[in-house]
């Protein structure tokens, strides 16, 4: 099996939870004797080609920046990744699936899918309209077009929850047999901490309150930066962490100050992998309170370094979470409600060391890489196997 991958991310290029998707997925179908060519932005510093885990990786392009007009920039690449994809395929021999991961590379799967007549797999990660929580300027409703002509032209769509193939087939209308469900998971050797020195250990307080992801409003960063003065009446030690980057950074360090926490709020900006896994190694409670999610591939982590998650009640983090038995569910929005769960779990640390032990079982069972690269595999099977019927009855 022979398959062709589009993706606006990939290592070093990490924006949000693809980046780690993509590295793991296409890994672990390599060790299933899967050739994987992945066509994503170049980026500075990075090798234009280079092979990580057995893993062919092809950068073109220009590499992306704030200051580009994220709509020419994402054509752009698409036109650069088609003429890639065309001579890969000459070079390979041609591929037996092509595989788009969203929006920003739909223009290429769908053209490179067609000019061969390859079958099409497309992972619909997030939706404009959930993102966004509705579609309310015309960029918007321009994406979500896109997104429905790669849904409707795939051969299969995958994506990673129930409440994901409900949005998707709503959205776009889809029958819930074209979508295939395949949870995002976590390698928790990927998470271990590295050895530190004693002053390593020093610089970082007792009790951690841990967030990590892109700081957008989605995210309810906000609502956690709110809910803390309430935390600190009750657990005056504590120190909230925010790990990331994204449009709210500023308002929510104005939002700090403004609060009089100031001194109790750590921003640390993007965090690498080392940093990341000892941040969440000595957290006392890593929090989730999103409004939107698909997945939450970041529950999944914490959970996998032993770390007591608190989650917004919302998308696939609902489907992660049974409240009370491998970590806790919060109303999104709920500000009290939110501050009474970390306190809980500051104050409480048996019910949070169950918790754990709760969680590490299902990150093993449950979320393992190995299983979903085989599902993942099975559905380019089927699509391919239906593609072929279909060409030869015409």
């Amino acid at each position: 099996m022979k398959v062709l991958m589009f993706s606006w991310e990939f290592p070093p290029h990490m924006v949000g939870g693809l980046g780690q998707h993509m590295y793991d997925l296409s890994r672990f179908l390599v060790a299933k004797n899967v050739a994987v060519h992945i066509i994503t932005p170049r980026v500075k510093g990075a090798p234009d080609r280079e092979i990580i885990n057995g893993a062919n990786i092809h950068r073109v392009g220009r590499p992306s920046s704030e200051e580009d007009n994220f709509k020419s920039w994402t054509f752009m690449f698409n036109s650069e990744a088609i003429r890639e994809a065309i001579r890969l395929n000459s070079e390979a021999g041609g591929f037996d699936v092509i595989h788009a991961h969203d929006w920003l590379v739909a223009y290429a799967g769908r053209s490179v899918s067609k000019i061969f007549e390859i079958p099409l797999v497309t992972t619909i990660h997030a939706t404009e309209h959930g993102r966004n929580l509705g579609l309310h300027n015309r960029t918007q409703m321009e994406i979500n077009e896109i997104e429905k002509n790669l849904a409707l032209e795939a051969d299969h769509v995958i994506c990673c929850s129930h409440y994901m193939q409900d949005e998707i087939c709503s959205l776009f209308g889809l029958a819930p047999e074209d979508v295939t469900i395949i949870p995002n998971g976590v390698d928790p050797e990927q998470f271990l901490p590295a050895p530190e020195s004693e002053a390593e250990e020093a610089d970082l307080p007792e009790k951690i309150v841990f967030f990590i992801g892109r700081l957008v409003p989605e995210k309810g960063v906000w609502q956690l930066v709110s809910c803390f003065p309430r935390v600190l009446e009750k657990v005056p030690d504590a120190h909230l962490y925010i790990g990331g980057r994204g449009p709210q950074l500023e308002a929510l360090q104005d939002l700090s100050v403004e609060l009089g926490i100031e001194e109790q709020v750590c921003f640390t900006g993007f965090l690498q992998h080392k940093e990341r896994n000892r941040i969440y190694h000595h957290a006392s409670v890593a929090v989730f309170p999103s409004l939107y999610e698909p997945f939450g591939i970041v529950a999944l982590e914490a959970m996998a370094t032993g770390t007591p998650v608190i989650v917004g009640d919302v998308g696939g983090l609902s489907e992660i979470i049974s409240d009370g038995k491998n970590g806790l569910k919060v109303t999104p929005g709920d500000e009290d409600e939110l501050a009474d769960a970390i306190i809980r779990l500051l104050t409480e640390p048996e019910f949070a060391e169950r918790l754990n032990r709760q969680a590490a079982k299902e990150v093993m069972s449950v979320y393992n890489w190995d299983q979903i690269a085989q599902k993942t595999l099975e559905v380019y099977q089927r699509a391919s196997k239906a593609s072929n019927k279909r060409r030869f009855v015409g």
